[in-house]
């Protein structure tokens, strides 16, 4: 026999030795007994509520902070912009001021006469020189090469005038925003003023185009740029001259000065005075009209309002321009350029003198016109240094 069967029957022994016992409970109390004995020896679980009041709390505090930030930081650009705003405008008042207190400094000089100096020497689109300075005419014209656009340049004395016009182009394409139709390009220039002669030293192959706009412009421009001086000739120094066009071959172009209405081209970069020719049998009546009407497809626009009616009386080199209707010229843009047009305009028919009659006041925009003014030197000046 084994000992597992041997340790088995000793068990079901001594089991049999035990008195006889009988459980008269019912059995379905007693497995409901031993239910809750095991329900009570279970462990208790314990749940800490969970504190949803803290994500809640930290997102409004956030948001407050976020939107305090804001707030600051509208409100100082604000300020700045405000503050910047004030500068800009204290700036340019300032500037403004100064300009006018400038122009008003230059009307009440007064001369060795006695007289008040006149209000143009330092005008919109002329001005007056000194003994210390000369002026340099220059001279380019609008895109379509219809008008002459002069330029002049106030150069301090010391150097001579060859000098400057041999850096002309340089000045131009510096100084004047205008789209660049100077015809000389690599031309050198030797001015002889006791002959009355420039003399053009060309560059190798040198030539004007074919038709009569291109050879017309360049003449004129030659004439805006040496009449004033005197000079009646221009001389082309090489054997083959120049070919004119239609005008043929020429060594040698005159340079008569003409009568010269002035008008006003403006654009998106440009406000400068143009020059009109005249036929010389046209009147400063006949010129003044004609400076009554623009030419909008070339941007050139009247300098004298339409409504304007006038008489003209010649007294020696003063001209007396007297309106014959009453016109209050308010815009003080607009009276200037009529004024400055006017005087240019003189000029070129000879007058030293303007006097304007029958205006409202004693101002036409920057001039004082109780006096006589005297036509300038310079027309769109430019000053070098």
């Amino acid at each position: 026999m084994d000992s597992n069967q041997k340790k088995y029957d000793e068990f079901t022994e001594q089991l049999s030795q035990f008195p006889s016992f009988t459980d008269r409970r019912d059995k379905e109390a007693i497995r409901q007994q031993i239910f809750a004995q095991m329900k009570q020896n279970e462990p208790t679980k314990q749940y800490k509520p969970r504190k949803r009041w803290i994500p809640l709390v930290s997102t409004l505090l956030a948001t407050t902070v976020l939107v305090f930030i804001s707030f600051l930081y509208y409100t100082n650009t604000n300020v700045l912009k405000e503050n910047s705003t004030q500068q800009d405008a204290m700036e340019y008042a300032t500037e403004e001021e100064t300009l006018i207190e400038k122009s008003a400094d230059q009307e009440n000089s007064a001369q060795p006469n006695g007289h008040m100096e006149s209000s143009n020497q330092m005008g919109m689109f002329v001005q007056q020189t000194n003994e210390q300075s000369m002026v340099i005419h220059g001279a380019t014209s609008d895109p379509q090469l219809q008008f002459v656009i002069p330029v002049s340049f106030i150069a301090p004395e010391g150097k001579s005038k060859e000098t400057y016009y041999n850096q002309l182009e340089t000045y131009l394409q510096e100084y004047v925003p205008v789209s660049s139709n100077y015809l000389f390009k690599g031309v050198s220039f030797k001015l002889d003023e006791g002959n009355k002669e420039v003399i053009l030293e060309l560059p190798k192959n040198f030539s004007i185009s074919e038709g009569s706009t291109v050879p017309n412009m360049f003449e004129d421009q030659l004439r805006s740029m040496f009449s004033p001086y005197g000079i009646e000739t221009a001389v082309f120094n090489n054997q083959e001259g120049i070919d004119f066009g239609q005008f043929g071959t020429i060594h040698e172009l005159a340079l008569t000065k003409t009568k010269t209405a002035y008008k006003l081209y403006s654009d998106e970069q440009n406000n400068l005075l143009v020059e009109v020719p005249l036929d010389e049998y046209t009147t400063i009546e006949e010129a003044l009209a004609e400076m009554q009407i623009g030419e909008e497809d070339y941007n050139v626009f009247p300098t004298v309002p339409g409504e304007i009616e006038f008489s003209i009386v010649t007294r020696g080199e003063q001209l007396d321009i007297s309106l014959d209707n009453e016109v209050a010229i308010e815009d003080s843009r607009t009276g200037t350029i009529m004024v400055e047009a006017i005087l240019m305009t003189a000029k070129s028919f000879g007058y030293d003198l303007v006097k304007v009659n029958n205006i409202s006041g004693d101002r036409v925009g920057y001039y004082d016109v109780s006096e006589p003014l005297r036509v300038p030197d310079a027309v769109n000046p430019i000053m070098l240094h």
